[in-house]
């Protein structure tokens, strides 16, 4: 809680540990995955392999993107503190949330080693299991503070159904997502996702997409732009517009219209244009191109979907006169460089074009909406933040 506002990070992550895949992926796959710096001695982010395939594009392997962002392990360490050494283990991870104000978290990861184009399913599968293993470490060892969104193995659509149901009834997970890039040549779109889309909508779970720079594979800017701020300007936003663009078009939302889906850690100003420029083409080709559709691209967001927000878009009003204040989501960003710990609430709540009542649905009320997390899944008690080192 921050200032008496209970705070929802609806989208955050933490460096996961090197040895999450030796401590809980099956055996039988462990050798087919691990760490390697491109460069020996470098200190190069999450360098993952598998099936000797590095998961992380070379731009990024070698561009040393971490010395320009101010990104390196002791730059991190001098941030974020001793949590960083402790490899973000969960009452590593809620000491920073007491500092921050955040009450509760979502996880988005792993965001490279799972989704290299062409990974052989099986494996895929096995690791988004191992990955929902950690989670349920995680939000153990957090008092529950700390939940995960569990990676869908989107290789092979039977697998992937089968770890929903998996990890709900044995990992206690409660939410779902993928990368929003073309995977194996499919937009989610694609009628092949249907029977995702179907279990999640019978079991009433969430769906979010998450992009993450420097994949190994089909990424906005990746073909054109070899510098962190070119790179990093276009693939958030632009890989959660394609994705809604599919989507809707794709008639997921027609097709299933109690499925709840967040485009995260894309920001929200530009959602007003993109709908209305959705809508113009909807309306010149539609009647041909997607005649199935009943409804238009602002109306089928404002049934099923949600954007977040930085602390410091300054332009979330322009989302809230146009849209209302109940589909956006808070999120800190934590631990990225551009993250504004410890101060990300903080600075929302210095947001003056938004008003008290929006602040209060944004940092928390709409976020429980879209999760729609079981009661005892939820904190009973709310304290104020607290300085660093109490």
């Amino acid at each position: 809680m921050k200032n008496g506002f209970k705070v929802f990070d609806a989208d955050a992550h933490v460096v996961e540990p090197k040895n999450l895949w030796e401590r809980f992926l099956d055996r039988k796959f462990q050798h087919r995955v691990g760490w390697q710096q491109p460069i020996p001695g470098w200190d190069q982010f999450r360098p993952a392999v598998a099936d000797g395939q590095y998961s992380q594009h070379p731009t990024v392997l070698y561009g040393r993107f971490q010395e320009a962002v101010n990104w390196t392990t002791e730059q991190m360490v001098a941030k974020y503190g001793d949590v960083v050494n402790r490899g973000f283990d969960g009452p590593g991870v809620v000491d920073s949330l007491r500092v921050e104000g955040v009450d509760l978290l979502v996880l988005y990861g792993p965001g490279y080693d799972m989704w290299i184009e062409g990974i052989d399913p099986e494996l895929q599968a096995a690791m988004a299991r191992a990955y929902n293993r950690w989670a349920e470490e995680m939000r153990e060892t957090s008092d529950g503070r700390i939940l995960a969104a569990g990676p869908v193995p989107l290789n092979d659509i039977t697998r992937a159904v089968d770890e929903v149901h998996h990890s709900v009834e044995h990992q206690g997970v409660r939410s779902f997502w993928a990368r929003p890039n073309m995977f194996n040549r499919r937009n989610l779109g694609d009628r092949y996702y249907d029977p995702l889309w179907e279990v999640l909508q019978d079991l009433d779970l969430p769906f979010a997409t998450h992009e993450f720079m420097g994949l190994a594979g089909t990424s906005a800017g990746s073909n054109r732009f070899r510098t962190f701020t070119e790179w990093h300007s276009v693939v958030h936003p632009h890989e959660a517009q394609m994705a809604m663009l599919s989507m809707i078009c794709g008639g997921v939302f027609e097709r299933f219209p109690r499925l709840r889906c967040a485009y995260m850690e894309a920001g929200c100003g530009w959602v007003p244009s993109w709908l209305w420029r959705i809508d113009e083409h909807l309306e010149l080709a539609g009647w041909k191109e997607a005649p199935e559709l009943s409804m238009s691209a602002t109306e089928y967001f404002k049934r099923n979907c949600w954007v977040t927000t930085e602390c410091d878009e300054d332009v979330a009003y322009h989302f809230v006169e146009e849209f209302g204040d109940s589909r956006v989501l808070f999120e800190t960003d934590y631990p990225h460089p551009d993250s504004k710990y410890p101060k990300a609430v903080e600075t929302f709540l210095g947001q003056a074009r938004l008003s008290e009542d929006s602040k209060r649905k944004i940092l928390w009320d709409n976020a429980v909406d879209f999760y729609r997390f079981p009661a005892e899944m939820l904190p009973e008690k709310f304290d104020e933040s607290v300085s660093p080192g109490s």
